[in-house]
């Protein structure tokens, strides 16, 4: 009887502790991604779009190429550049549509601060000027956000860009301001200013709230992303 006693203690202390070291794993990965995409967030808002240079595109390049690549053939006379930083969960951890007892384990995750991630960031070269600039940020919602009472969103996302070839919607939109614009497209938030925007503008558009990634409780909705694109967004 001790014996067996014994054997159950053992086989749960072992998972406990499995338990443990699998949910400090998670957390020190969305940690590490959070911190670079705190440095990548910083690169993408030192880029000057139309000022800043081939050579300033290579040294990007150069630092983030582990995790980046060109969408086709890059030079000076034309260069798209993505970055994707991203921290996925096992798929068993992730929310089911059909929820239910299939979202048991995700709900579980959600209570222990563990969430799918990804910080995105890139920008265009054209004649050897850099042209575009962008970043974007993803978090999974809580669970209870994404059952059958609406419409499923795996992911709450939101890209920011700053682009010389900025193009106001020509429909369906208020023209509210005439550098810069925020709508939902494909359960995304865009939102998209010009050069010519006030610098301050600028930074609050680019100000995204990076503790989406780490914190304990998950984030719910865009506007804890960027603040100021939702605010946008929301003019009428």
């Amino acid at each position: 009887m001790n014996t067996a006693r014994n054997s159950s203690r053992q086989f749960f202390l072992a998972l406990l502790v499995l338990l443990v070291a699998s949910w400090a794993s998670g957390e020190g990965a969305q940690w590490l991604l959070r911190w670079r995409a705190e440095k990548l967030l910083a690169d993408v808002r030192s880029i000057h779009v139309d000022r800043s240079q081939w050579a300033d595109a290579q040294r990007m390049m150069q630092q983030w190429n582990r995790w980046g690549a060109p969408v086709e053939g890059c030079t000076a006379e034309k260069c798209d550049y993505r970055i994707n930083l991203v921290q996925s969960l096992p798929p068993i951890l992730g929310a089911s549509p059909q929820g239910g007892v299939r979202n048991l384990l995700p709900r579980l995750a959600n209570l222990v601060g563990l969430r799918s991630t990804a910080a995105r960031a890139g920008f265009t070269v054209e004649n050897g000027v850099i042209t575009s600039r962008w970043f974007g940020e993803q978090v999974t919602p809580p669970v209870a956000d994404s059952m059958p009472t609406t419409e499923y969103i795996p992911y709450l996302s939101v890209l920011s860009e700053e682009s010389a070839k900025f193009r106001l919607p020509t429909e369906g939109h208020p023209r509210l301001h005439p550098n810069r614009t925020a709508q939902p497209v494909n359960n995304y938030l865009v939102v998209g200013f010009t050069p010519d925007e006030d610098p301050s503008e600028k930074a609050a558009l680019l100000d995204f709230h990076l503790s989406c990634i780490t914190q304990l409780l998950p984030c719910h909705s865009e506007s804890e992303i960027l603040p100021e694109g939702w605010k946008l967004s929301q003019e009428r």
